[in-house]
């Protein structure tokens, strides 16, 4: 009877507390010249997600902040008034941000330029072996510090034995200039999605006419995408705000505009306008899956 009646008013003021206002959102965008806010730029993922809900949440002011991911996730763990558009959960990542999911995306894959193809560790399949590649400290990694990956391939770069054999990058234009240094012959691979070639495009015509060293077959270096082995599951990319009640409103105010038939089907029509048809036919049915559960409402975990 007493814990009854000392919880009840507890639980009552908790019901009576009202939901923080959100009338400004800050979105931390990608820190990529080809994919992120600029003159000159592609329109990504991000800044499409970002104008599709400025429009549908007019009440909200929402403006866009250029930021490294390792940049990002230390604003977030701040708890400060910001949201970031396309994130992949984990563990440490759950602990300081609430999510709600908004896109399915094929996993990573190794990026490396042609000339170095022979030289890697590639199983019948051709899929790429990371964890021999990672034990060999004559081909240069490039990757980017305070990126998820996804489960498996963090945690075959957590166990790799040799981490000199990689270099972290988290400065501005990172995700870009990692590319630009293996087309350059300044590192030998990286991990990244196959899309963001077909985004810069443009930009690698004119690095691969100036790269020093050796070439591809058709007298231009090259990079090609390269699919790891063991990775091979598609990946939930996510929306993420700080894990307070100002991140769990702005959320609850974002998903009111995805979580409907409309909102899933702008979601699916941006990604997949990224992926190739070989790609889209492949996972057809978990795409499909995906974007039918993201039709509905959902609640930020």
């Amino acid at each position: 009877m007493s814990q009854t009646a000392v919880a009840a008013p507890h639980a009552a003021s908790a019901a009576r507390s009202p939901e923080p206002d959100v009338h400004q959102i800050t979105w931390l965008m990608p820190d990529s010249k080809v994919a992120g806010p600029g003159p000159g730029r592609s329109l990504g993922y991000s800044d499409r997600l970002v104008a599709y809900l400025s429009e549908r949440l007019p009440q909200i002011q929402q403006r866009s902040l250029v930021a490294n991911s390792k940049r990002s996730w230390q604003l977030l763990a701040r708890g400060e008034p910001v949201c970031i558009p396309a994130a992949l959960r984990t563990p440490e990542r759950e602990a300081v941000a609430y999510f709600i999911d908004a896109q399915w995306v094929p996993p990573p894959q190794l990026i490396v330029r042609r000339d170095r193809l022979e030289r890697l560790p590639r199983n019948s399949a051709g899929e790429v072996d990371l964890a021999r590649l990672l034990a060999d400290t004559s081909l240069r990694g490039a990757l980017f510090e305070g990126r998820s990956y996804g489960p498996h391939l963090d945690a075959l770069l957590k166990q790799a034995p040799n981490p000199s054999a990689v270099s972290l990058y988290a400065h501005a234009g990172a995700a870009d200039k990692l590319l630009n240094m293996v087309l350059a012959d300044r590192a030998d691979y990286t991990l990244d999605y196959d899309f963001m070639l077909r985004l810069r495009a443009p930009d690698n015509e004119a690095i691969q006419r100036s790269a020093p060293g050796s070439l591809g077959g058709n007298g231009e270096a090259e990079l090609l995408p390269l699919p790891v082995q063991g990775a091979d599951e598609g990946m939930i990319g996510a929306m993420a705000c700080p894990r307070n009640a100002w991140g769990l409103a702005a959320l609850r105010q974002i998903d009111r505009v995805l979580g409907t038939p409309a909102g899933a089907r702008f979601l699916r029509e941006v990604v997949e306008s990224l992926l190739t048809p070989d790609t889209r036919r492949h996972y057809s049915s978990k795409i499909d899956a995906f974007y039918r559960e993201r039709a509905r409402p959902s609640k930020p975990g």
